[in-house]
């Protein structure tokens, strides 16, 4: 199925241009319609060529990278620290201080987010946050980060993905189950804390706080080591319906800067790595291009799925959700041109999306692969299967990131029922593209019921006019959802510190000792972030999640009720018109 991007010109079907490599994009002129990847589109100025790709993948993120280095050793000295107080520091450094000026600015004007647009942007995000957060693993994370360039760079620094030993990479049609073999339970339990904390930081930029109260760090100077939260009441969604929390100084800009030093360490590791084992990749690593198509994975992809879904948001909503991710990227370290123009507005986005994942996602050309050694060749055929899709499913994150969120609480989804979801929502040529391999029937139909459960479950969410009900509903997932990640995270409020590296073993982290594997919580991290539980607060929680359910099966069954009800005596009066 065809999934239409922006207003097409009318077209024969003749017309249509597929696109199966950036590189053809070169041959594109303004109204061109083009397909790719199951979307079709008409070719302007917002999409984006190959040319612009290739440039941005030149260009990183200079002025975080260059006070990290003033400030630490090597990347390997960074773990463990919590990267923004360490710079601040060090503020007497002059690149320090100039990368702490860049991220204290306000947003120039057609990036800053208004009061409105976010608290708008959060009640969309509540109300639709079971699909947005499935859109964002199911496809931003699992399929999205599969591209072979962001492969590549996981791999190196071994994030979401696990160490693939010599002997399996001898094996180029490696299937599933040997895949699955290759992956122990210590490296998708590393997988699930990593996917965790991905989910904290989202819902840090959606305002959903589970406390009024900073609650990190944490640390024994100031006797709150062991806070009982029970007494603490939950922030109202007032509390940040603007934009100040995500401006200098607040929570969530907190976790956007401490996200951006985070890819500038592994934009470090990186390069150390490609640099010791001769391996060098062409551009930068976490480039312009990998940060602005994250930043769509994250803004775009949600909206593209609730469409999918058959839940298709308002516009107002839709364009609100876009400027509040708009305005983290300009603190995530995205070029303010990118943004003004690629991100100015939905269509612009989608566009760029749909342009910029083919570019991403195509195999190297002859003339990369001849630059790298470790680059895969572009040299098969159409008919075979593109040698970089093998590598990106036998080395790529997703299947390891399917297999982590398999069995677990509260849903207990089998990998065949996350593997079916995951190829509705990237659809068949993406899918296809990513050579996953196809779900049993059985997995492929409760998949559809489970969404058929969803779209019933938004429809009466949409349509149910008592005010303070739907509002129950927002807080107690506003903070039900933070609740729940910390939980996933072992107690903990992640502040996004840099995990060991492959090969090293700092200590053997916090974690079940595997270190040389890398991607272990440095000693003491753990006991750092800790955040005591608060029983008598889930159990208000749980009771108010179950009134609003109640209410909406209550309401379902008196309206269901009264419609056969309606039915019957509508049928009844018919019958006797006729007899009469």
């Amino acid at each position: 199925m065809r999934h239409r991007i922006g207003t097409l010109r009318v077209f024969h079907e003749n017309e249509v241009k597929h696109i199966r490599h950036s590189e053809e994009t070169v041959n594109l002129r303004p109204g061109d319609i083009f397909e790719t990847f199951d979307h079709i589109c008409e070719w302007d100025e917002d999409c984006v060529s190959f040319e612009k790709c290739e440039s941005w993948r030149g260009e990183g993120d200079p002025l975080c990278d260059a006070a990290l280095r003033d400030v630490f050793d090597s990347a390997s000295s960074s773990v463990g620290k919590e990267l923004l107080s360490t710079l601040e520091e060090h503020s007497a450094s002059e690149a320090v201080q100039a990368f702490l000026n860049e991220v204290h600015q306000t947003p120039p004007a057609g990036i800053l987010a208004s009061d409105e647009e976010v608290a708008l942007a959060q009640e969309f995000f509540l109300d639709n946050s079971i699909q947005i957060m499935q859109a964002l693993l199911h496809y931003s994370l699992a399929g999205g980060f599969a591209s072979p360039r962001i492969v590549a760079t996981l791999e190196a620094v071994s994030y979401l993905v696990p160490h693939v030993q010599k002997d399996s990479e001898a094996s180029p049609s490696a299937d599933l189950s040997a895949i699955l073999g290759n992956i122990s339970k210590a490296s998708t339990d590393r997988t699930f804390s990593r996917l965790s904390e991905t989910f904290q930081f989202v819902l840090d930029v959606m305002g959903c706080f589970a406390s009024p109260t900073p609650v990190y760090p944490i640390s024994n100077k100031f006797g709150d080591k062991h806070r009982n939260e029970d007494h603490e009441r939950p922030s109202p969604i007032e509390d940040c319906s603007d934009v100040s929390y995500l401006m200098p100084g607040g929570e969530g800009w907190n976790s956007t800067v401490r996200v951006r030093l985070l890819h500038g360490i592994a934009r470090w590791r990186v390069q150390e790595r490609w640099d010791r084992e001769g391996h060098a990749q062409a551009g930068v690593p976490i480039s312009q291009e990998d940060m602005a198509a994250t930043l769509a994975a994250f803004s775009t992809v949600p909206i593209w799925c609730l469409n999918r879904l058959g839940m298709a948001p308002s516009p107002a909503s839709a364009s609100a959700y876009l400027a509040l991710w708009r305005h983290v990227g300009f603190y995530l370290g995205v070029s303010p041109p990118i943004l003004l123009r690629h991100f100015r507005d939905t269509r612009a986005a989608d566009k760029f999306l749909a342009t910029a994942a083919l570019h991403l996602f195509s195999p190297p050309s002859p003339s990369t692969s001849s630059s790298s050694s470790s680059s895969p060749s572009s040299s098969s055929s159409s008919s075979a299967p593109p040698p970089s899709a093998q590598h990106a499913l036998r080395h790529g994150p997703t299947i390891p990131i399917l297999l982590a969120v398999s069995n677990r609480a509260p849903l207990h989804n089998t990998l065949a029922h996350n593997l079916a979801l995951t190829t509705h929502l990237l659809g068949p040529a993406l899918a296809a593209h990513l050579r996953l391999p196809r779900a049993p029937l059985r997995a492929r139909l409760r998949v559809h019921a489970v969404l058929a459960l969803q779209r019933a479950a938004h429809a009466f969410a949409r349509c149910y006019p008592r005010a303070a009900w739907r509002a129950k509903r927002r807080a107690v997932l506003r903070e039900g959802i933070v609740r729940s990640v910390r939980w996933n995270l072992g107690q903990r409020r992640t502040t996004f510190r840099p995990r060991t590296m492959r090969g090293a073993r700092e200590g053997g982290g916090d974690g079940d000792g595997h270190g040389d594997e890398g991607g272990e919580l440095a000693p003491g991290v753990s006991k750092e972030e800790v955040v005591a539980r608060a029983p008598v607060r889930a159990k208000v929680l749980a009771r108010m999640w179950s009134e609003v359910l109640m209410e909406e099966v209550a309401v379902c069954a008196v309206a269901g009720v009264l419609g056969v009800g309606v039915g019957y005596v509508a049928l009844v009066c018919a019958v006797r018109g006729c007899m009469g």
